[in-house]
């Protein structure tokens, strides 16, 4: 009788177990990670995922599409981790006793082209025609009214600035006429060159310094998860290694991801983006007090703000000097 007991206990024993898959699930550290931008940025942690190599660094991310600014407010109130979006909401929850940091420097220039109607012919011809932006605060706002500054006009002034909500809503305000243009970044940009839309500049033309998407985290969580923060960068730095040197696999990403069907979209996004992506993914730190002289005209209070407190160069600089980076491009 005892035996039969024995028996019939190791039986349901064993059947609750979890599976080594299980077991596997287990040991990973979870994490969930906000991307505010459908764009290149976005394609580097979606190889990480797709590819498996947050998984082998004992990562299970979770990526979340929060548009714009509300990224840093996710990344504050716990919902995420770490997030991919600009170094201005950084700046701008520190300045208000935060503890946020870019460790990452993804896209160090600005991946962006004003993209207008086609009677626009001059940046002249802007005058008290609406432009559109993701949301207020946000790279797309900075970068507009960075080059309109640059052609002296007065943002909101002489050119009205509308919030739209996103890359591809920008898009569709040309469409219906609501707005006359604003900045836009592949694989949108390449679909609104093919409907007959205008690059009126090339961001990277004229402002050649500029932090536009990178790994944003905080310092308490990197405190409290100094390894976890590690492995993400690792599994980064490896995702970058894809983009650059698996094309075919880049383009599936951007495809299946990105919901881009168009080859010649595909081809576009990833050729510009190749040349944005640093291997070695330091923040740009000139691009970033670009942004911070910029965005002290109106918003004051950023100017105690030191820039070095935003960044956190650290973990990538640990890697390097490893020879972590170099060990991924072998014949380079």
């Amino acid at each position: 009788m005892r035996t039969k007991f024995l028996a019939k206990f190791l039986i349901v024993l064993i059947i609750a177990l979890p599976s080594a898959e299980g077991l596997a699930a287990l040991a990973k550290t979870q994490l969930r990670v906000a991307y505010s931008s459908i764009s290149g940025s976005a394609v580097i942690p979606w190889i990480a995922v797709d590819k498996g190599i947050f998984a082998k660094y004992e990562l299970d991310v979770e990526l979340i599409y929060v548009a714009g600014s509300p990224a840093m407010q996710s990344l504050l109130g716990g919902t995420t981790q770490l997030g991919i979006q600009g170094i201005e909401p950084v700046m701008r929850v520190n300045a208000q006793g935060s503890d946020a940091v870019m460790i990452v420097g993804l896209v160090t220039k600005p991946p962006f082209s004003i993209i207008v109607r086609p009677e626009i012919r001059d940046a002249k011809d802007l005058k008290g025609k609406a432009m559109g932006v993701t949301r207020f605060g946000s790279t797309t706002d900075a970068l507009l009214r960075l080059a309109l500054d640059k052609w002296g006009l007065r943002p909101d002034i002489d050119v009205p600035i509308i919030q739209m909500g996103g890359v591809p809503p920008i898009l569709s305000g040309m469409q219906s006429k609501k707005i006359f243009g604003g900045p836009i970044s592949l694989p949108t940009l390449a679909l609104a060159k093919q409907e007959g839309f205008r690059e009126l500049v090339d961001l990277a033309d004229v402002i050649p310094d500029y932090q536009s998407a990178g790994v944003v985290t905080r310092k308490l969580f990197l405190r409290q998860s100094a390894e976890v923060a590690r492995n993400f960068v690792r599994a980064m730095g490896e995702a970058i290694a894809v983009f650059k040197n698996d094309l075919a696999y880049s383009k599936k990403i951007i495809k299946d991801r990105l919901k881009i069907d168009d080859a010649l979209v595909q081809e576009e996004t990833q050729r510009t983006y190749l040349n944005y992506v640093p291997r070695v993914p330091y923040p740009n730190r000139a691009g970033i007090a670009l942004i911070k002289t910029f965005l002290e005209r109106s918003e004051p209070q950023l100017r105690p703000l030191s820039v070095d407190d935003q960044i956190d160069g650290s973990i990538v600089r640990g890697l390097e000097q490893s020879g972590f980076f170099n060990a991924l491009y072998p014949d380079k």
